[in-house]
């Protein structure tokens, strides 16, 4: 009786413990377990290595796109490319927070601010997906 009890107890805890690791997942598909909190993860510098609109897959060729983002709620974003043959780079600062029960970031640069849903934040991989009337835009990001 003595061992049932002990087996039972354990196996409420893991239960406990499953539930608790599971709702700490916020995108649908982040991690499902990790050791830094959402913030953290979210505090890198992520190069743009793919992105979609309406689900096809768009051209990024000659152009790179990079947000370095600091747990002070700050980021810079960097656009580096070609136009007309010219070598151009812009770097912009701004401001991220998170919004939704950290679901959603909200990323402003200058007067722009733009929502989107976080799909996947892990320590290397970001997907972020917003929609624009009805075309809906999925940017990955790989992250140092």
């Amino acid at each position: 009786m003595k061992n049932f009890k002990f087996y039972l107890l354990l196996t409420l805890a893991i239960t406990a413990m499953a539930l608790a690791l599971q709702s700490c997942k916020k995108g649908s598909d982040d991690p499902a377990v990790s050791v830094y909190s959402r913030k953290d993860r979210f505090t890198n510098t992520w190069t743009l290595t793919k992105y979609e609109k309406n689900g096809a897959v768009q051209d990024l060729s000659g152009t790179t796109y990079q947000y370095s983002v600091f747990n002070t709620g700050n980021l810079t974003q960097t656009i580096e490319g070609t136009i007309f043959g010219f070598p151009t780079r812009s770097v912009k600062d701004g401001t991220w927070s998170f919004q939704n029960d950290d679901e959603d970031v909200k990323i402003t640069i200058g007067s722009d601010a733009t929502v989107y849903n976080i799909q996947r934040l892990a320590s290397k991989e970001l997907w972020l997906r917003k929609t624009i009337d009805a075309d809906t835009y999925v940017y990955y990001f790989t992250g140092l």
